[in-house]
C-alpha cells in the first residue's frame, strides 16, 4: 500500500499491523512525526546523517521533547554515521539533545558498523520505519510489527554497544 492510498489518522502505534510504502519527504515528516508522537517510552534512531528531509523540523523536535519530558521512564538513544557533518550543517535534534543533555543520547556508529546501509526508527519496540538504502527515503512502514522491530532492535543494540559516546552532539557548532 502506497502513502497516497492511507489515511494516517488510523495508524495506531501498538495497534495498527499494516505494512506500507512510504515515499518522499514530506510522507517521511509526516508519518516520522504521527510515530514519535505516539512513542511513550523509548525511542531509537539509526541515521547516516540525522536525516534532515526528516527529523530537522520544529514539530519532530518538539515530539522528541515531549517525549523526553513525559516520563523518567523514557529513553531516546540516537545513532549517527555522520555527527561532524551535522553538527557542522547545524540541525534542531543536535540543539534539542544539547538542551536536554541526559535525556537523550547521541553516539556515533563505530567505524566496524559503518558500511550498514538501513537508517530506521523503532517506537516502544514495536513501530518501525526502516529505510534499507541510504540513497532514498522509500521506507517500509508499519505501526505493529514486533517480530521485525525485535530484529532491528538486536542490530541497533550491537551498533550502540560499539559505539562511542559523541561529544559533536554535546558542543553544537552554531
Amino acid at each position: 500500500m502506497n502513502m497516497e492510498d492511507i489515511n494516517i489518522d488510523k495508524y495506531i502505534l501498538g495497534e495498527t499491523n499494516e505494512e506500507f510504502l512510504c515515499t518522499g519527504e514530506e510522507n517521511n515528516q509526516k508519518l516520522t512525526l504521527t510515530m514519535i508522537q505516539q512513542t511513550e517510552l523509548h525511542l531509537d534512531i539509526l541515521s547516516r546523517d540525522f536525516d534532515p528531509d526528516v527529523y530537522d523540523n520544529p514539530d519532530c523536535c518538539e515530539a522528541i521533547e515531549d517525549l523526553a519530558l513525559l516520563s523518567r521512564h523514557s529513553r531516546i538513544r540516537i545513532l549517527l554515521h555522520d555527527t561532524k557533518k551535522v553538527a557542522q550543517r547545524g540541525h534542531l535534534g543536535l540543539h534539542l539533545g544539547q538542551r536536554l543533555g541526559s535525556l537523550i543520547a547521541f553516539r556515533s556508529v563505530a567505524e566496524v558498523h559503518k558500511s550498514i546501509p538501513d537508517t530506521f526508527l523503532i517506537a516502544d519496540g514495536i513501530g518501525i520505519i526502516h529505510r534499507p538504502y541510504t540513497d532514498t527515503l522509500a521506507a517500509s512502514v508499519n505501526f505493529k510489527d514486533r517480530p521485525k522491530a525485535k530484529e532491528l532492535t538486536q542490530l541497533f543494540e550491537k551498533i550502540w554497544q560499539n559505539a562511542e559516546p559523541d561529544l559533536e552532539s554535546r558542543y553544537v557548532v552554531v
